[in-house]
């Protein structure tokens, strides 16, 4: 047998380090992950930021204190489609193919048909911002109605005072 400087057999070579068995490798994994999973699941108290089984949050805006997440039976304003909108923090989006003013006046007379006590809107030409309430003012809702490219886009705030979704 031919061997060229350097090379032994594999059989005469000793192992470097210690040989972990595959049930060891088990254990080790799982000693490592367990106080993970542990830490995990103990948290630090602070509420989670996402909903666990379905219930929903509550998260703070600058239009206050609002749920996380509209209710399934949340009308779709303005003859409009939900939006999901990365770039903002509320209840929930919805865009139409409407313009801004018309959009307006279409969630005005939807809010006030569902028995919302709905304030004359305010803002700008392209934005404008629609305040709502019901119940006695327990439930509070905030909409910014603005262009978002061809299309226009309502951004909904559901006060926390509100029904869960």
């Amino acid at each position: 047998m031919s061997r060229r400087r350097g090379q032994y057999p594999h059989e005469v070579l000793p192992h470097l380090g210690p040989r972990l068995t595959p049930p060891l490798r088990f254990t080790t994994a799982l000693l490592i992950a367990l106080p993970l999973l542990l830490a995990g699941c103990i948290g630090s108290g602070a509420p989670s930021p996402t909903p666990s089984h379905g219930a929903a949050t509550v998260i703070s805006t600058d239009y206050g204190r609002v749920w996380g997440s509209l209710p399934k039976d949340f009308p779709m304003l303005a003859e409009g489609q939900p939006l999901l909108r990365l770039d903002v923090q509320a209840s929930g989006a919805i865009w139409t193919e409407m313009r801004v003013s018309e959009a307006v006046a279409a969630t005005i007379d939807e809010l006030r048909r569902l028995a919302w006590n709905v304030q004359d809107s305010t803002g700008s030409a392209t934005q404008r911002r629609i305040n709502a309430t019901r119940d006695q003012g327990a439930c509070q809702l905030t909409i910014i109605v603005e262009p978002l490219g061809t299309r226009t886009s309502l951004v909904v705030y559901l006060g926390e005072g509100c029904a869960q979704p």
